[in-house]
Order: C-alpha cells, then structure tokens, then sequence
C-alpha cells in the first residue's frame, strides 16, 4: 500500500488547512438591530420596533438604541450601562427569570441554508449590571419557518414538536468570556452542518429554571432573582466545504509539536474532525499519515515519537468513527525535512504531520 506514495509528492510548498469563510458575507437580515421602525420610548416587542426582527413568544425583548429615552437609550438604561458593539441599538433579554419567564429573539437568515454545507454563527452578549444571575451555556435552535407561539414560557423542543410543519434542530454555543461579564461583550459562536431547511435563528434559554445551568458558585437561586443579557452583532457565515485533493501532501494545522511531544493540541483536534468528516463523507476515500521529527534526536529516537505523532492522529479517527482498513499511518523520523538544499527552516517545523487521501485500496 505504501507504494502508491512517492517522493514526488514532497513538494517544496505544502497546503494548509484554513478555516477562512467566504468573503465574510453575512445571512442573517438586520444582524446589529440598526434598522428600526421608531425610537424606543417604552416596552413594545422587538418585532414592533425593528425590522425583519420578531419574538417567537408572547414575552416581547426589549430594543435600546441612543436615540432612545431615558429607560431605553444606550449606553444608558433602565437595566444598566453598556456601549453597543457597533452601531447605536442592541435587544436585552431574560435568559432566566421567576415562573419560567423567558424572552427570545427571532432572526430572519437571507437565504435558507444549504444542506450539508458548513457554516459558523457569532454574537455578543453582555450581561446587564442589575442582573443578579448569570447563565452558564447558550445555543440557538434554527427552524424552517418563523415561530409564533403563546405564552412567554420556557421555548423547548418538547413545544416545538407539537407544533405542525415545524423543522428544527438546536446548537450550543462556545464563549470566549465567562458569561458573568457586565462590563465588556462575550462573544458566542459555534460551527455546524446546516440540514437544508434552515431560514429562522431564536437565540434565548430553551431550559425551564430546573435545568438551566447557572453561574452562581453554587448559592440557591432565589424567587427574585433573574438574568438579562443585551444581545449585539450576530453574524452567520457560510463555510468553505472541506475538500482535499486526492495523492496531494497536506500538513495538519496546530501549533508546533515539543521537541518530545505528540499529543494533538485543540488546534489540532479542530483540524483532524474536519479530516472525519471528510472521510465520512466520503466512503471510497482511505488516508495515509506520517509523522515527521527535527534531526536533534538519535535516528531510532526520531523514528520513534515521529510515529507516535502519526498514531496519535489515526487513533483520533478511529475514535470518532473511521474504520482501520481506511486509515494508514507511519514514522519517518527526520529522513524528510522540509528543507531542501536551497531553503531553510526552522528545526522546529519539521515536527510535524502530513497526510494524503487516495482511492480506497481493499
């Protein structure tokens, strides 16, 4: 099996993983809340004062901007102070609060999204200073239509699945920031495989008062207590479609290996589940590894924890699903560093892994 790779492949250039988007486009109508119908002035739904903006509840949100009152301007309001991200508006709303009260914010997407494609969402929150809790996760739940339901309880998907002809399914978001903070903006975002129906976005807290996860070091949650969080800037991008060209050297993307290490970091964790799911996607592909090492060790060292680096990734693989007939892997210590006669290098680029998918060979 190994002969089907040649050195001819060893190219002076190697191609890198990158997660760029394309063009920075965003999907999502009225992202930064700056299109609005009037100034804020007192509680009336979001869907009243912005544009291509409603609330799939009966709670309504609330809109702030600096051409607002007293209660409802920016940076100051009847909830706290806070700059917007951008712009002059941004919504606040009750992430957990007495009887299961909860506000959500609906959003309009572009286009709907293409099934299988990847894309990646982001906002910021910010938590409002006279919020006495602080919620410990956030997600969003994509649908295929806009939401209108009773009531300003808990939007669940036990709910949602009463409903007639409503397609959904929920994403967990990733925080940058503990999201306690009240003087700056946390920013939330996530990536996932869009499932084709995709043209709505509700942001809010899909968990009664019983399940939410709350960053409150472990003190019971009294009646009165809530939490509110001003919500700015979402952005959905949509992803490159991961692709590699077939018996083409690629070098996984993570931050440089130590001199003895071969433990994958997160970055490279990142880049071998976007490996899986090209894989997954497609069946008639195996993958050859090889692990690499700088020239410091004896050759029988470098052989060595160069093959370590190659397992550590084969074994990620199979982990997440990857039959071992598909996946091949080896060490080949310092015998091929990237520099040649001509270019030089760092030692410590040499410590690396590559990888070729081909045909798949029984």
């Amino acid at each position: 099996m190994y002969s089907k790779f040649t050195r001819i492949f060893l190219l002076p250039s190697f191609c890198l993983l990158f997660g760029t988007s394309l063009f920075g486009q965003n999907l999502i109508l009225n992202a930064g809340f700056e299109n609005y119908n009037d100034c804020p002035s007192n509680i009336v739904g979001l869907d009243v004062l912005l544009e291509d903006v409603s609330v799939p509840t009966s709670s309504s949100g609330d809109y702030f901007n600096r051409c607002g009152n007293e209660d409802f301007g920016v940076p100051n309001n009847f909830k706290g102070v806070q700059k917007a991200t951008e712009g002059s508006g941004y919504a606040g709303l009750y992430f957990y609060a007495l009887n299961n009260y909860r506000e959500y914010v609906q959003l309009n997407t572009t286009r709907t999204l293409r099934e299988k494609h990847p894309y990646k969402i982001s906002l910021q929150v910010s938590l409002a200073e006279m919020s006495t809790l602080a919620v410990k996760n956030m997600s969003i739940i994509l649908t295929n239509k806009m939401v209108k339901m009773p009531n300003s309880s808990v939007l669940n998907s036990a709910r949602l699945n009463l409903q007639e002809n409503i397609q959904f399914h929920e994403v967990a978001l990733k925080a940058d920031n503990s999201l306690s903070e009240k003087e700056g903006w946390v920013t939330l975002s996530a990536e996932f495989d869009a499932r084709g129906f995709e043209s709505h976005i509700i942001l809010g807290n899909f968990q009664n008062n019983g399940k939410t996860q709350l960053l409150n070091n472990g003190e019971q949650a009294l009646s009165s207590d809530f939490s509110y969080y001003y919500v700015d800037n979402f952005m959905l991008e949509e992803l490159p479609r991961i692709n590699y060209e077939k018996d083409k050297i690629y070098v996984l993307e993570r931050n440089p290996f130590e001199p003895k290490g071969y433990e994958l970091d997160a970055k490279a964790l990142a880049s071998v589940n976007k490996i899986f799911k090209y894989l997954k996607e497609n069946a008639e592909v195996q993958m050859k590894i090889t692990g690499h090492s700088d020239n410091m060790g004896t050759p029988e060292y470098n052989k060595f924890i160069s093959s370590l680096r190659a397992r550590a990734v084969a074994l990620h693989l199979k982990k997440l699903g990857i039959d071992d007939d598909r996946i091949v892997w080896e060490g080949l210590g310092d015998t091929k560093p990237l520099r040649n006669g001509k270019i030089k290098t760092d030692s410590f680029k040499d410590r690396r892994v590559e990888f070729v998918m081909t045909e798949f060979d029984n």
